[in-house]
């Protein structure tokens, strides 16, 4: 465990940091990986630019070793990306170059063990990505529960392959990916050969844990999901069009907005009522900004890929922090 120094320790001319304020020549570069090759001038950098924007204090309140990499440990979010196949075949998806690389599934867990063992101190786990059948994603959930009790665990899922199989006692919501309110037109969209639970199936067993999770385009009309009574998770089209927009602000004017602060990463979201039905909106979100290289420093989530590369960003070489060897 990272010793948590005090503010008298930090005040003192000789304080735990000293030698790592040898000036750099200024070097106010972002940190990449070229950097690590050097541990000492790594850690000086890291605590130089640390200091200058956020404090000694923040500093070492927040500095840890993860896999054996000094990072600024901020991380409260664990997102996993499973590995199997989604099984689907959407034309707009940003993800297919990404679902070409994956491990096989007990690796995967295994990885996903690892990390938990090194870090267990996260708020909330998010499940998404591929599939998993049924018994191993039950291991996977009781293995979440067995390091960290009390986080929330999140899944997403289009709903391929899935039955009440899958234990969902643990997870505290489910967003259920959809492109249509009509089956037999979700399953078209998705270009599907697998057969996919309705909506009003996940609910007989899902219950009050169900969420529609869909993607505000041109064509999208609240009512046609409000018939089921079932809370809404809606994303802005990214990138947009004039006319999934205007269909956006349109669906917008429609929802009781209720809360309107809630920011997390590089998200915005409104909370609202639409015939008193609970909606999510998504608002603020962008694509994942990708910097190839680049050091994980500053770690605001960690992503367990489906190739097994763990890294604090969306993209495998960006961030990286761990890959079995």
């Amino acid at each position: 465990m990272t010793h948590r120094h005090t503010f008298s320790d930090l005040q003192r001319p000789n304080h735990p940091y000293k030698d790592l304020e040898t000036p750099l020549i200024h070097d106010t570069s972002l940190v990449t990986e070229k950097d690590a090759i050097d541990i000492m001038y790594l850690k000086r950098k890291i605590y130089q630019h640390a200091v200058g924007e956020v404090g000694r204090l923040e500093y070492a309140q927040h500095i840890r070793t993860l896999f054996g990499r000094p990072v600024l440990d901020y991380a409260k979010t664990l997102v996993i990306n499973l590995p199997e196949s989604c099984y689907c075949n959407c034309s707009y998806c940003i993800d297919k170059d990404l679902r070409k690389h994956h491990i096989n599934t007990d690796e995967f867990l295994q990885t996903c063990e690892t990390v938990l063992k090194e870090k267990h101190d996260f708020n909330e786990v998010s499940i998404t990505g591929g599939t998993l059948p049924s018994d191993k994603f039950n291991q996977l959930v009781s293995m979440i529960q067995t390091y960290i009790p009390d986080v929330k665990i999140t899944w997403n899922t289009n709903g391929v392959n899935i039955d009440s199989t899958y234990d969902i006692s643990h997870i505290k919501y489910i967003n259920l990916h959809r492109n249509s309110a009509d089956d037999t037109e979700n399953k078209n969209i998705f270009d599907c050969g697998r057969p996919i639970i309705s909506i009003e199936e996940f609910k007989a067993f899902a219950k009050d844990k169900l969420c529609i999770r869909m993607t505000v385009d041109e064509n999208f009309d609240i009512n046609d999901y409000a018939m089921y009574n079932t809370p809404m998770y809606l994303n802005r089209l990214i990138p947009g069009t004039p006319e999934s927009e205007k269909s956006f602000d349109k669906m917008l004017e429609s929802v009781d907005i209720t809360e309107d602060s809630d920011i997390r990463r590089r998200n915005h979201y409104l909370n609202g009522l639409y015939k008193n039905i609970p909606i999510r909106l998504c608002i603020g979100d962008r694509l994942a900004e990708h910097i190839p290289g680049r050091y994980p420093m500053w770690l605001n989530v960690v992503i367990i890929h489906r190739s097994g590369i763990v890294s604090g960003s969306w993209y495998e070489n960006d961030k990286f922090l761990y890959k079995k060897a």
